[in-house]
């Protein structure tokens, strides 16, 4: 069971998922058609938001961080995530990189959007690395301060092992949104 202070490390930094990407290329400025079918990360965007965790896996080779985007996916699907803004995935050095600004649960709640960048590398076709990460304000820190202070059940119960390797993203999710519109009314109350 992970102390206290590794779940805190790990809320701390911003649900920020990392993995080392592979390298694909050997020049700085890749070209689409460097990656063969430049579609792949378009596919893998449409397959992550449309809760499809099939296509999803099969856009994926073996060594990528399935388990990781997995949990993603359904704590997003759980969260109730609905796209906003859907911008073309662009190259940037040797890695896609798509950006898609959402509207989830804890937005709506907080009063905020939020934008989830996707980095994939691609080796033969198939998505090798990919990592995630989430722009969400200060205040969604705030509140998973305020979960380990009032709610420690909820990260040693539904959200152990969030982001790594956990088993129930969607009940995390829910219990994260619950906890945020109890943070808000306490703040509301509070004059915050």
């Amino acid at each position: 069971m992970p102390s206290e202070n590794t779940i805190a490390k790990i809320l701390m930094s911003g649900l920020i998922l990392t993995m080392t990407p592979l390298s694909v290329a050997t020049e700085d400025n890749v070209r689409s058609n460097d990656y063969g079918n430049d579609n792949i990360a378009e596919d893998f965007i449409s397959a992550f938001y449309s809760w499809d965790a099939t296509k999803l896996k099969n856009l994926m080779t073996e060594n990528a961080d399935t388990v990781a985007i997995l949990y993603y996916q359904r704590w997003a699907e759980a969260a109730n995530y609905e796209v906003k803004t859907r911008r073309p995935c662009t190259l940037e050095a040797k890695e896609i990189v798509c950006a898609i600004t959402v509207i989830d649960d804890f937005g709506s709640t907080m009063d905020y959007e939020a934008t989830d960048t996707f980095r994939m590398v691609l080796t033969e076709n198939k998505i090798s690395a990919v990592t995630f990460s989430g722009d969400d304000p200060p205040i969604f820190q705030e509140l998973f301060r305020w979960i380990m202070q009032k709610h420690p059940n909820i990260l040693a119960g539904h959200c152990l092992n969030m982001f790594a390797g956990g088993d129930t993203p969607g009940d995390c999710a829910r219990a994260v949104a619950r906890a945020a519109r109890e943070f808000m009314d306490e703040r509301r109350k509070a004059g915050s």
